[in-house]
């Protein structure tokens, strides 16, 4: 496996999981040339039957399957680039790994179907209805509550795996890991809508996490494009 092959990525900028994988190979440092593609666009579809983003094309091997590109990024790239030191999996602590293994499990399955599904696409379509911001709030009422639920159980968490240094750190510990790669752009999407609020008042910690990853190359360095980047900063 030539590992310094070129990376092929396919998905939009605007997706999430997408990001996450951008992310992850700019930490590592892994040249790749992004593949504009929305969702079960002709593109999309090409390299995955199911028309879903992100794909990863290495050495002619597509990679379907946000899970599945960030085990192939693991196992060929994390020991070839300068921060081999600080792979995104943790290889020299079992609970460590384990905790990471939850977050992105977390993040993939409740934070993203609660935080984007339900209340930041349900926002998205109804400001696309040119509704005023009263009926939006009205509509996204029941959604706001069950992501407030959501956060509240994601700080909870948060708290435990953080061993109580909120605000000083990263998601497990002191290094950075899938944990934040994966959590981090679904935060940046809802932190750019008035619900942002509900991420201060329900998981302060994670807010302040948020603030600290939005700051660092890997995540200025993907910024173009997102749903942040596409709209107004929220408060100001």
């Amino acid at each position: 496996m030539d590992a310094q092959a070129k990376v092929k990525l396919v998905g939009v900028r605007m997706s999430t999981f997408t990001r996450t994988i951008r992310m992850a190979l700019e930490y590592l440092q892994v040249p790749y040339e992004q593949m504009n593609a929305p969702p079960h666009s002709p593109t999309a579809l090409k390299y995955n039957p199911f028309g879903k983003v992100p794909t990863l094309v290495h050495n002619e091997l597509v990679i379907n399957e946000t899970p599945a590109i960030r085990m192939y990024i693991d196992h060929t790239f994390a020991q070839n680039t300068s921060n081999s030191q600080h792979p995104l999996t943790p290889i020299d602590d079992f609970k460590s790994a384990m905790n990471v293994a939850m977050w992105v499990s977390i993040a993939s399955d409740y934070a993203f179907k609660d935080l984007i599904l339900s209340l930041y696409k349900k926002r998205a379509a109804l400001e696309g209805e040119n509704k005023d911001e009263g009926k939006i709030k009205l509509e996204l009422e029941k959604p706001a509550e069950t992501a407030r639920l959501t956060l509240r159980r994601l700080q909870s968490v948060f708290s435990r795996t953080n061993g109580g240094r909120e605000g000083k750190g990263f998601i497990v510990g002191d290094r950075i890991s899938w944990a934040d790669l994966f959590l981090y752009p679904i935060f940046a999407d809802l932190c750019s809508v008035p619900e942002q609020n509900l991420v201060e008042e329900e998981a302060p910690g994670l807010f302040a996490w948020y603030q600290s990853i939005e700051k660092l190359d890997i995540a200025v360095n993907t910024f173009d494009g997102t749903v942040a980047s596409l709209r107004p900063r929220v408060g100001k």
